[in-house]
C-alpha cells in the first residue's frame, strides 16, 4: 500500500489545506478561543458521529470529532484500489457523504463541483459546517440530505461518483444501483463489507439478524455477485480492484457472525 498522497488547496484568504494521515492540516494559527468553539461544535455531535474528522493548524492545536471511523488512516488503501488523484475540473458526487470527509478530498484533488448527499440531515450539518470551516464556498461544494435510491429525481449527472460504505446498508439494492447509475456521466467508485470466501462470490449473504449490532445491515455481497450487480444496473464495464480491508483468521462480530472483508469496484458508463 502506498504512502497517503498529499492534496492541497490555496483559499482566497491565502490558507493553505492538506490532507494525510494525520487528518486535515491548515497553514493558519487558530485563537485559543477558536480552537475551544470549533472542539465545543464536534462534542455536540455527540454519539452521533462515524467519521473521526482531525483538523490541525499550523501552531499544532488539533480538534477532533471522535467518531468510530479515521477516514484519514483509511484514504490511503482506498487511493489504491481506485480513488481518483486527479479530478481537475470534474463534477463529483459523494453518496452517503456522512460528514464529508471525501467530499473535502475530491475539492482538494481539483473537483470543480462537489455534492454530498446523505440521508441523515445530521450528517450533513457537520458536513457543512466542515465545508465552511475549511474556507470552501457553497457554490463549489453543497451537501442535502436525501435518499439514494431517489437520486434520479436530481436530472442531472456527475463525471464521478464516489459510492463508499452504502450498498450494504440498501434494502433494495438494484434500485438503489440503478439510481446511482443514472447521475454517473463517467465511473463510480463503489465500496462495500463483502465476503471473502472464493467459494460464494457469486451469491450475496441476506442478514436477517444484527450483523456487526447494526440493524441497518441489510446484504453482504461476493465479488463476482456486486459485480454483475452493478453491471445490470446500467454500468457497461466494472472492475473489482480487491479487497481493501480483511480480518483476521477467525474474527467474530460482537454478535457471533463470521466477520467479512471490505472490496472495492470501479465501474464505467
Amino acid at each position: 500500500m502506498p504512502n497517503a498522497t498529499f492534496s492541497m488547496k490555496q483559499l482566497g484568504n491565502d490558507m493553505k489545506i492538506e490532507v494525510n494521515r494525520n487528518g486535515f492540516l491548515v497553514d493558519r494559527v487558530w485563537s485559543d478561543a477558536e480552537v475551544s468553539a470549533m472542539q465545543a461544535e464536534m462534542n455536540s455531535w455527540k454519539s452521533f458521529r462515524y467519521h473521526n474528522v482531525v483538523i490541525t493548524d499550523a501552531a499544532g492545536k488539533t480538534v477532533k470529532s471522535g467518531g468510530t471511523n479515521d477516514p484519514h488512516v483509511v484514504l490511503p488503501g482506498l487511493d489504491h484500489f481506485g480513488f481518483p488523484q486527479d479530478l481537475k475540473g470534474k463534477t463529483v458526487l459523494d453518496v452517503g457523504c456522512n460528514s464529508g470527509f471525501y467530499s473535502m478530498v475530491a475539492k482538494l484533488r481539483g473537483a470543480s463541483r462537489v455534492m454530498g448527499v446523505d440521508v441523515s440531515s445530521l450528517y450533513t450539518d457537520q458536513a457543512s459546517w466542515l465545508r465552511d470551516v475549511l474556507g470552501f464556498s457553497k457554490e463549489e461544494m453543497s451537501f442535502q440530505a436525501m435518499d439514494g435510491a431517489a437520486l434520479e429525481a436530481m436530472q442531472e449527472q456527475f463525471d464521478v461518483v464516489i459510492n463508499l460504505g452504502v450498498i450494504y446498508h440498501i434494502e433494495n439494492p438494484m434500485s438503489y444501483l440503478r439510481s446511482v447509475a443514472s447521475v454517473t456521466r463517467g465511473m463510480m467508485l463503489l465500496e462495500s463489507e463483502m465476503l471473502l470466501d472464493p467459494a460464494v462470490s457469486e451469491y450475496a449473504w441476506f442478514i436477517e439478524k444484527e450483523y456487526g449490532c447494526d440493524p441497518t445491515n441489510w446484504w453482504i455481497y461476493g465479488p463476482k455477485c456486486l459485480e454483475g450487480m452493478a453491471r445490470a444496473a446500467g454500468f457497461s464495464r466494472v472492475q473489482f480492484n480487491g479487497f481493501l480491508w480483511r480480518p483476521e483468521p477467525g474474527t467474530k462480530t460482537p454478535d457471533g457472525f463470521q466477520r467479512q472483508g471490505r472490496g472495492v469496484f470501479s465501474c464505467w458508463k
